[in-house]
C-alpha cells in the first residue's frame, strides 16, 4: 500500500482518493450539463451511495452545489417556433 501511494503521488502529484474524486466530479459535471437525470441518480452513476456525500465533494471541487451548477451551465431550453 505504501509503495502504491508513494508511486501514485510521484506520478500524479495527488493521492489516489483525490484523483478518484476529481474523475468522479468531472463525469458528474458532464452528466449535469447533458442529461436531466436527478442529482441522486448522477451521484449513484459516478460512484457515490449517498447524495449528500456527493454534493459535499462536488461543492468542494466545483465551488457550487450540483443543483446550482446545473442551473448555471445547462443550455437554455429550446423555444417553440413562432406560430
Amino acid at each position: 500500500t505504501r509503495t502504491l501511494l508513494r508511486r501514485f503521488g510521484a506520478e500524479t502529484g495527488r493521492t489516489p482518493l483525490a484523483y478518484l474524486h476529481t474523475a468522479r466530479v468531472r463525469r458528474a459535471r458532464h452528466l449535469l450539463e447533458t442529461t436531466d437525470r436527478t442529482i441522486a441518480a448522477i451521484a449513484a452513476d459516478v460512484g457515490y451511495r449517498d447524495p449528500g456525500t456527493f454534493s459535499a465533494v462536488f461543492t468542494r471541487h466545483a465551488g457550487r452545489r450540483p443543483s446550482v451548477y446545473r442551473a448555471t451551465t445547462s443550455p437554455p431550453a429550446e423555444h417553440p417556433p413562432p406560430t
